[in-house]
Formats: C-alpha cells, sequence, structure tokens
C-alpha cells in the first residue's frame, strides 16, 4: 500500500486530480502525464480505498476550517486545529509531516482548498 500511496502522490504532484465520482475513479490532468494516470488506474482497488480514508481525513477538516472565514476582508490561514508549531508536524493539525513536506499535511491542504473552492463557487458566504 505504501507504494500506491507514494505513486498517488507523485501523479497529485504531476498536476493529476485523482478523486471518485458515483464509485468510478477519475484522473484529469496533462496529457503529457498519461503513463502516470494509467500506473494509477491499474491500481484502482488500492487508490479508491486510499481516497475513502482520505475523505474522512479531510472532511473534519472542511468542518473546522468552514466557520474560519470572515464574511469580509482577507481571509486567514486555515487550520484544523489549535497546534503549536513544531518542526516535522503540521502547522494546521499537529499530525507528523511526511517526508519532504514542510509546512501543512495533505488533508489540511486539500481541506483548505476545498473551502476556498466552496467560497470561489458561492457554496459558503466569502468575504
Amino acid at each position: 500500500m505504501a507504494q500506491v500511496e507514494e505513486l498517488l502522490a507523485a501523479a497529485r504532484e504531476a498536476g493529476l486530480e485523482v478523486r471518485v465520482e458515483a464509485d468510478e475513479l477519475v484522473i484529469r490532468g496533462p496529457r503529457t502525464q498519461d503513463a502516470l494516470a494509467r500506473q494509477v488506474l491499474a491500481e484502482k482497488p488500492v487508490v479508491l480505498a486510499l481516497l475513502s480514508a482520505e475523505d474522512a481525513d479531510v472532511a473534519w477538516r472542511v468542518a473546522a476550517m468552514r466557520p474560519q472565514v470572515p464574511r469580509r476582508g482577507a481571509i486567514p490561514m486555515l487550520i484544523a486545529r489549535q497546534v503549536t508549531s513544531s518542526l516535522g508536524r503540521c502547522i494546521s493539525c499537529g499530525e507528523r509531516l511526511h517526508e519532504g513536506v514542510m509546512v501543512r499535511c495533505s488533508p489540511c491542504a486539500r481541506a483548505a482548498w476545498v473551502v476556498l473552492h466552496e467560497i470561489r463557487e458561492d457554496v459558503i458566504p466569502g468575504p
């Protein structure tokens, strides 16, 4: 499973969006990454399981970040919970960071993206 986690991370770093829609694995991104997308598709059952687990990890973070968006003005850095910053730990939730990640864990980064996307799409009232 660790190899598939690394493959999924590499796909995202290469600009591929990997998500589940109606129980189907959907991959979008640059055509230049077609070979990488095919590798991800070849691991579909494991990738679906990873994405399902990620969804739960992201959902509670989204719920924590959403109320932090002010009605007007600048949007502060969205955090999942109050933590004391520590080297090697996510500044948003305090969980241990993977090697090569400096500031925010993947679930916190994805949750912040979801909340900001909701503002852009007028799902929640923004500034």
